[in-house]
């Protein structure tokens, strides 16, 4: 049931997003188009300075200019708008006029919840590609390519260098804690976000947004709490030495620090997918 119940919520919200994303990448092609003609006619212009020339290389950079300002909005009104579009379905689908339809399927809240995460995970993956494709597709150039590869290669190189293991390992921490954080963390807050709006009379969206960004201030305040209360968790590394010099005591910061936020934010996790499902089984309005 919770492959149809996928399908269902897939094609509901992905007509639009699906030409949203499909718009960007032409308008990155058009781009590249326009930098390769750009390109070809200065190559033939040659040595050439009179006035056309002229005049003419004067309107391809202003609307250089014009093209990348436009392609950045474009860029960041596109995640925005994929992140509101899918809490807004979300919240359309069990608590609006749709939600009596979907709460009279015979399905448990487990399945209905998870159907909402596992769209919003697919196109949150697809929006990333999306915007990382647009990029190369304007970036890449056979000029520009061993740039790009040196800056990979350096940046890997610094990781196996000095402290190379340590330094590693706190990247691919921080990068764990990336995906923690957004797809199990920032998913079921925005979930429980919306189902706690519900149980408001009025302004139900209003109290889900009210509700996601003052849980997510009382969360920052307990996790930086509880890190701080605790030397070695604490994110702030604390060095004492003697008057040697000689190292005595290192507390705080690298891996363990991590480890204890991305359990912690696992933990959150955990909270609201339960108070989620608790508010659909136990407590859910519809009116």
């Amino acid at each position: 049931m919770l492959k149809k119940l996928y399908k269902y919520d897939w094609k509901s919200v992905s007509m639009l997003l699906l030409i949203l994303h499909g718009v960007l990448l032409a308008y990155s092609v058009i781009g590249r188009l326009a930098i390769t003609i750009a390109g070809n006619f200065a190559a033939n212009s040659g040595n050439s300075f009179d006035t056309h020339v002229s005049l003419s290389t004067t309107i391809f950079g202003m609307g250089a200019v014009a093209y990348i300002l436009i392609y950045v909005v474009f860029i960041i009104g596109i995640v925005l708008a994929t992140l509101l579009y899918l809490a807004v379905r979300m919240q359309k689908s069990l608590f609006s006029d749709e939600g009596y339809l979907t709460n009279t399927l015979p399905v448990s809240a487990d399945k209905l919840l998870w159907s909402k995460i596992l769209v919003f995970w697919t196109w949150s993956v697809i929006d990333f590609l999306c915007v990382t494709l647009s990029i190369l597709i304007l970036a890449c150039y056979p000029e520009t390519m061993p740039e790009i590869l040196d800056g990979f290669q350096l940046f890997f190189a610094s990781l196996l260098g000095f402290r190379g293991f340590d330094i590693l390992t706190e990247t691919l921490m921080t990068f764990l804690g990336m995906l923690i954080q957004y797809f199990f963390y920032t998913t079921s807050l925005l979930l429980f976000s919306i189902c706690l709006g519900s149980l408001f009379k009025t302004h139900k969206t209003l109290g889900a947004v009210v509700s996601f960004f003052g849980i997510n201030i009382g969360q920052s305040v307990i996790m930086l709490t509880l890190l701080l209360a605790i030397p070695p968790l604490s994110p702030i590394n604390t060095v004492v030495t003697t008057e040697s010099g000689e190292i005595i005591s290192n507390t705080g910061g690298g891996v363990v620090s991590m480890v204890s936020m991305l359990i912690l934010y696992l933990l959150f996790s955990v909270v609201f997918y339960l108070g989620s499902r608790y508010i659909l089984t136990k407590r859910l309005n519809l009116n």
